[in-house]
């Protein structure tokens, strides 16, 4: 992790949750927390801190949280087989089981919408690959690194169906409607189909 993520005033060392000291299965006695980037980087069980004027190589960043394909030739990248898997990326989700089953009728449907990097200004969803994408409601307020809720009405018709969620951040920021492929599907943050079932 460069320094200037490590010293950014939102990275922390946390040793308590909710006011009472982190449990083992968060990470006790310490844990790294750094909003804004993949998990992977909010080290549990944290017993030691390396600075050095050299990058350090280890798994994570070598050969487990890398970006393999054709975007991120190895050779640009040695000795990690890939690009650094760092920064999380604006995306969005449907509160919905997959596939999901719902009645014919008037449905409120919710999610949820995150963006590492401003608020989330608005989520749109589209039915079936229509071209009209329509605005839905947030509903909650805008957290830094929080996921922000949101629904929308949906008068659903028998039949097979597929809906697609897409958020928009204060910078400008979109899900794209494609990405690079990489071996492991790291970050991909397209508005993924939600298959859904009307009865």
């Amino acid at each position: 992790m460069p320094i200037a993520k490590a010293l950014h005033p939102d990275t922390i060392l946390a040793y308590k949750m909710n006011g009472v000291d982190l449990p083992p299965d968060h990470g006790s006695p310490l844990r790294g927390v750094v909003p804004g980037w993949v998990a992977s980087n909010s080290v549990k069980w944290l017993t030691r801190i390396e600075v050095s004027s050299e990058t350090l190589w280890v798994r994570n960043n070598t050969s487990s949280y890398v970006l393999i394909g054709d975007d991120w030739p190895p050779e640009r990248y040695a000795p990690a087989e890939g690009g650094p898997v760092t920064t999380q990326t604006i995306k969005s989700t449907l509160a919905l089981d997959w596939p999901a089953g719902v009645v014919a009728g008037r449905q409120v449907l919710r999610g949820f919408a995150y963006s590492p990097h401003a608020a989330v200004a608005r989520v749109e969803w589209r039915l079936d690959d229509e071209e009209e994408w329509r605005a839905a409601r947030l509903v909650s307020p805008a957290i830094d690194y929080a996921w922000r809720r949101f629904e929308f009405e949906w008068e659903a018709s028998a039949g097979s169906h597929v809906i697609r969620t897409r958020a928009t951040d204060t910078a400008g920021n979109t899900q794209p409607d494609e990405v690079p492929f990489n071996e492991s599907g790291y970050l991909l943050n397209i508005p993924l189909p939600h298959p859904v079932e009307v009865v």
